[in-house]
């Protein structure tokens, strides 16, 4: 569904919806006078999104927009409510379980982390989860949870970024997304 058919189909305050290539698209009312749409792609964990489309209608459609109009329109204040719509419908929505798990391939491995695909994808995963579920310190809660440094952990977070598994991040910052490589290896996705 676009846009533009969320907003011509729009009873409620709101709606959110996912397009095919993951973009959140929310719909909102705003004083029964107007319909705003926004496209939002998911920039790292669920918390961060970037705004790619915002598309405004007059629900009355007899009326026309004014530069006026358009510049009293509270903007910020609806891009942060979509955002807050869009990250409640990611949290919301139950993925599929993954292939493999990262504790599963510890004890199969008899605690041996490695260096193949798998580990690195699985270890995305558990990390996306810690960031998603709002943890500051992800490395320092793989170590206590799977034994090591927490400083091991950190390389081995970085090392699983750089072979494609875990989206970029600013030096320093914790997140990143599942890559569709990642998605892949852990079965979530099939190309």
């Amino acid at each position: 569904m676009s846009l533009e058919e969320m907003l011509d189909h729009l009873l409620e305050p709101h709606a959110v919806d996912t397009d095919d290539a993951g973009d959140r698209l929310v719909a909102l009312r705003l004083a029964d006078d107007w319909g705003v749409g926004v496209r939002l792609h998911r920039r790292g964990t669920h918390r961060q999104w970037n705004v790619r489309e915002v598309t405004l209608r007059l629900l009355d459609p007899d009326s026309g927009i004014t530069g006026n109009d358009v510049r009293e329109l509270p903007l910020g204040s609806l891009l942060s409510e979509a955002k807050r719509l869009a990250t409640k419908d990611s949290l919301a929505a139950f993925p599929p379980a993954p292939r493999l798990n990262l504790a599963d391939l510890l004890e199969q491995s008899g605690g041996t982390f490695g260096s193949g695909d798998d580990a690195l994808a699985a270890l995305a995963l558990e990390y996306v989860s810690l960031v998603e579920s709002g943890v500051r310190t992800p490395s320092k809660a793989l170590a206590e949870r799977f034994g090591g440094a927490a400083g091991t952990w950190t390389n081995r977070v970085a090392e699983s970024r750089r072979r494609g598994f875990l989206t970029p991040v600013e030096r320093g910052e914790a997140g990143g997304a599942l890559t569709p490589k990642a998605l892949s290896a852990l079965g979530l996705r099939h190309d």
